[in-house]
């Protein structure tokens, strides 16, 4: 794809500095004026580049243009004043987020020289509170230059992330597409070839024996429905549960075997990706299928939390606990596939904490 000018208003807004070096020429420069002017005129070039051009320019062009910039910097900070290097402030931005990575330790290299310089230049020929407030200035002009090249390192490792997230989405939806073929052909291959060779028996039968024609036919229906009840089991497994939909279908089962349910925050599971949805709306149906079945409760309470970066479900009954030496061993596993922690302890009955991180993928 062809580069394109940043010509973007965020890129032009940094030419607004070169403003200080033109107020810089009538604050009576040291030196000849039409010196000062010929630099000032040539930075501006050299800057702009830099700015507008850097897509369309090699590494090596933009080098020159940066070592350019930073030796007419010295040479403003002797002419006109230490501040003009504050321009170094544009290097904290330009090399982490427009230099190769390769190079950019040249560049760095290059403008901790000129930063040298000009506080040479400021020790030689300006008082030393310049020189102290040039220092300040400097450590954070690299510290925001350090704090930039995290930031793009970690962006490149987000957007890694995310394309090798992409490429295992992509191979789990074949591997289900092939799973779900696998499925139908085992499941209603040899139905479909029953049904076809006991439907021709009854055609041949009816005219002869009109018993074993029914008999072929009751056992086409009984057929027939065998496959119709395995297809509805397929389609239910392709089903992603909600969390909230889960909620809903546990609270009937569990008034209906006479519990008092109580679940508090349950829209917060809305941040969690569908898939991890599912696997925590297994979980609580795990969990609470304990309940009903070993814990002797009358009572569950259920929250989820939301903690920015991880969400914590809590299922809490009032019955006898959980026995010393006893695993929930299937929900164990369900967390470690979304890479959670499961607590337990017993606290009047047996609480059950699992926590998942919020993340969009497993």
């Amino acid at each position: 794809m062809k580069a394109k000018l940043n010509t973007s208003l965020i890129h032009l807004s940094s030419l607004l500095y070169f403003l200080m070096l033109v107020i810089g020429l009538f604050m009576h420069p040291r030196g000849s004026i039409w010196l000062n002017i010929i630099l000032v005129i040539t930075f501006g070039i050299v800057y702009s580049l830099m700015i507008i051009c850097n897509p369309i320019l090699n590494t090596y062009v933009l080098y020159s243009c940066f070592l350019v910039y930073c030796m007419l910097t010295i040479s403003f900070v002797y002419s006109m004043a230490p501040e003009v290097s504050l321009f170094f402030f544009y290097s904290a931005f330009f090399i982490p987020f427009i230099v190769k990575e390769k190079f950019q330790k040249w560049f760095i290299l290059t403008m901790l020289i000129a930063m040298c310089g000009c506080l040479a230049v400021t020790l030689i020929f300006y008082n030393f509170s310049h020189l102290f407030t040039l220092i300040l200035f400097y450590v954070v002009i690299v510290m925001i230059l350090i704090g930039n090249k995290r930031m793009v390192k970690n962006r490149k490792l987000k957007q890694e992330l995310e394309q090798k997230n992409q490429h295992i989405n992509v191979l789990i939806a074949e591997q289900e597409r092939n799973r779900i073929g696998q499925d139908l052909h085992d499941t209603l291959g040899h139905v479909f070839a029953s049904l076809s060779l006991k439907s021709e028996l009854a055609m041949k039968l009816i005219d002869q024996d009109k018993d074993k024609a029914k008999e072929e036919i009751a056992a086409v229906n009984q057929l027939s429905k065998e496959a119709l009840h395995k297809v509805r089991n397929i389609i239910n497994d392709l089903k992603v549960q909600s969390f909230e939909e889960e909620v809903q279908g546990m609270e009937m089962l569990l008034e209906n075997a006479n519990f008092e349910f109580y679940f508090t925050h349950k829209e917060k599971a809305r941040v969690l990706s569908p898939s991890k949805q599912s696997i925590l709306a297994m979980i609580l149906r795990e969990a609470l299928n304990n309940v009903i079945k070993h814990s002797g409760a009358t009572k569950v309470c259920c929250s989820l939390e939301d903690n920015q970066e991880t969400i914590t479900l809590t299922v809490h009954d009032n019955g006898r606990g959980l026995d010393s030496g006893t695993t929930l061993h299937s929900i164990e596993q369900r967390v470690n596939r979304v890479n959670g922690t499961l607590k337990v302890t017993n606290d009047k009955g047996l609480k059950v904490q699992i926590t998942v991180p919020r993340g969009e993928r497993l």
